[in-house]
This record gives structure tokens, sequence and C-alpha cells, in this order.
């Protein structure tokens, strides 16, 4: 779920844990990813390819970070 307060967004995993800058959310995949806050105030995870990142061809968030999604908020669950 994603709320909008005054000025700002307010996102919550399926369970209803607030999701904030630096946590960790869990995908139905397994999939664990980092949460970052972008420049627009948004909520989101990184877009950079994460080989590259290991190869240190590039590092996070290099080529930016896509915006959770409803439907992603709908899905995930905070871990940490």
């Amino acid at each position: 779920m994603i709320k909008r307060e005054v000025g700002r967004y307010l996102y919550y995993d399926k369970n209803g844990s607030q999701i904030t800058a630096g946590c960790q959310i869990k995908y139905p995949s397994g999939e664990i990813k980092t949460v970052y806050l972008t420049s627009e105030n948004e909520l989101g995870t990184d877009a950079t390819n994460p080989e590259w990142i290991r190869s240190g061809r590039a590092f996070e968030c290099e080529y930016g970070v896509y915006p959770l999604t409803l439907s992603e908020t709908n899905e995930v669950i905070v871990v940490s």
C-alpha cells in the first residue's frame, strides 16, 4: 500500500509494516532488495545490474532507482 501524506508518500508491505529507506524487502521469488530514497522523495530499488556492482564495473544506484509500485508493495515483506 502507498499512502500520500503532505509532501510525501508512505509505503507499507503486504503485512502492513512500513517500508523505509535503507530497509530490505523480500519478493515472493525469495529475492531480497535494499530500498533507496530517490531525489523525488519516492522509495525504490536499485536499477543497476547486480553483476556489474559485484565485478566493480558499476556502483549501487549508478543507473538509477526503480520506484516501488503499488503492486510491488502488495507482494513484498520487510525483512530488516
